[in-house]
């Protein structure tokens, strides 16, 4: 195995633990962990370079994109049951659904341009840095809106810098002269070691003792 493929296996398990500690944060803060629209181009861009694009990356690729898809759609279901904890109090609930369809009708069309235009390839690496730049600017507000750890942990935020980390230094052995790219892998590892930074020192979450484990990773 190359070092490119072995720093892109490490990033697909380092964004599986991710994953797996977004969802049983959820379940233990009765919230969701992932802010919606990051989970709605994570969602769709591992059902397209699943299923519609299955050829991009080689066998391995496509393995650790089928897991990512089928750890998002617990995490979806994980969002369907508790959206309304952190629903905006100014907003009528009667407006969730139709921001729901409007969301992915927006998400699904870019990126299936973006492959249209830059090739399967490219189209995938652009729509995954992009998600992953935006994933990390909605960490951040999340974190800033809710004040404390609720639906957070040091284990997501850790996992998500060393899954990214390992995937951008891979990308650029694969193509060091992209300058886009890098600048791109350098603004999201900016912020999720701000991310890091500032959720080590927000306040814990306190649940209610009798609905959550009393087991916990933090």
């Amino acid at each position: 195995m190359s070092l490119i493929d072995a720093l892109g296996l490490a990033s697909g398990i380092f964004w599986i633990f991710t994953y797996a500690c977004v969802i049983r944060q959820g379940m233990l803060d009765r919230t969701y962990a992932m802010p919606f629209l990051a989970l709605a181009m994570n969602i769709t861009w591992e059902f397209l370079f699943t299923f519609a694009y299955p050829s991009v990356g080689g066998i391995m690729q496509e393995s650790i994109n089928a897991v990512w898809f089928a750890a998002d759609i617990a995490i979806l279901a994980i969002f369907l049951k508790y959206w309304r904890s952190d629903y905006p109090k100014n907003l009528p609930e009667s407006y969730f659904w139709p921001m729901f369809v409007f969301t992915f009708a927006m998400v699904t069309p870019m990126m299936v341009a973006t492959v249209s235009v830059f090739g399967r390839e490219d189209g995938s690496v652009y729509t995954a840095y992009v998600d992953n730049l935006v994933m990390s600017v909605l960490f951040l507000s999340m974190l800033l809106r809710r004040g404390d750890r609720r639906g957070q942990s040091m284990w997501i935020a850790w996992g998500k810098l060393l899954g990214t980390v390992t995937a951008a230094i891979s990308q650029y052995l694969y193509d060091p002269a992209n300058v886009l790219w890098l600048v791109i892998y350098i603004e999201i590892l900016i912020l999720d070691l701000l991310y890091v930074f500032m959720l080590s020192k927000a306040p814990r979450y306190e649940r209610d003792p009798v609905a959550a484990s009393a087991v916990t990773l933090r």
